[in-house]
């Protein structure tokens, strides 16, 4: 999002949690984020080398940049070289495991929902098959997409795909059931999905809620630890990964991947 365009959305909007005279605390903590992040780039050439390294580019830095939002701000977990966040990098390490498995085929088809910029770096820089990317809605085509589609009824024949990136869309649509069925009954037998969802810090049990047009994530869920019980299916096998279990101390810190981030890996039965 160009800056002037950013400012007026963020701290000018009266509708906006960090309008800066209606909340004034919130707006300090986006432009000193802001500021931060312009500096980060002049520090890097003085100080050669660093303590951070991207999975994904194979940037290396001091710190990763803040991820700035009216209602969240996010320190020290984007890359300035492929745009990846911290659930990119472990989803892609993820993806690599999976393809240097004995046995695992290259998969044909693959279908990336609202796909982030990390997924596009690895499938155009380590030579695996097109990935389609898709979005929701035209008015708002901001990951290039080779079509539309609502996940709802998506405009795909059953049982076509091999793999489905699905990162930080559920949570948007307030018709889960129906997504997590449409996603199982387009993949072929042996197909994977790659799920991804933000938490609710402190929640107990998921829920749905009514989407606020004015927050920057418009969520019709929070999702809790049980996500993982609201899309079994008895047609494919759902396991967790953990970041904290998945990967060692010093991976964490130089990747700067948050321990509790996760994803499921949902693999339909042949």
């Amino acid at each position: 999002m160009p800056a002037l365009e950013f400012v007026r959305t963020t701290l000018i909007d009266p509708h906006s949690p960090a309008c800066w005279w209606k909340h004034p605390w919130q707006a300090a903590k986006v432009a000193l984020g802001a500021v931060e992040n312009l500096l980060l780039p002049a520090g890097e050439k003085l100080v050669r080398g660093g303590l951070r390294e991207c999975p994904v580019c194979r940037w290396r830095g001091h710190r990763f940049r803040n991820f700035l939002s009216a209602d969240e701000i996010i320190r020290h977990c984007i890359c300035p070289g492929c745009g990846s966040f911290d659930r990119h990098r472990q989803l892609v390490l993820g993806v690599r495991r999976e393809l240097q498995a004995p046995g695992t085929p290259t998969p044909a088809v693959m279908v990336g929902l609202s796909l982030s910029s990390a997924m596009r770096f690895l499938v155009e820089h380590e030579g695996l098959p097109r990935c389609f990317r898709t979005d929701y809605e035209r008015d708002s085509m901001r990951f290039d997409p080779d079509l539309l589609l609502d996940l709802r009824q998506a405009p795909l024949l059953s049982g076509t795909v091999d793999w489905i990136f699905c990162s930080h869309v559920l949570e948007h649509i307030p018709e889960l059931d129906v997504c997590v069925d449409e996603i199982l009954r387009v993949l072929r037998p042996g197909g994977v999905a790659w799920l991804q969802v933000p938490f609710e810090p402190g929640l107990a049990h998921s829920r749905s809620i009514r989407i606020d047009p004015y927050r920057a994530h418009a969520h019709a869920w929070q999702f809790a630890p049980d996500f993982g019980n609201l899309i079994q299916r008895p047609g494919w096998l759902v396991t967790e990964v953990i970041a904290g279990e998945e990967l060692d101390r010093e991976e964490l810190r130089r990747y700067a991947i948050d321990p509790l981030e996760r994803y499921w890996v949902c693999r339909k039965k042949s």
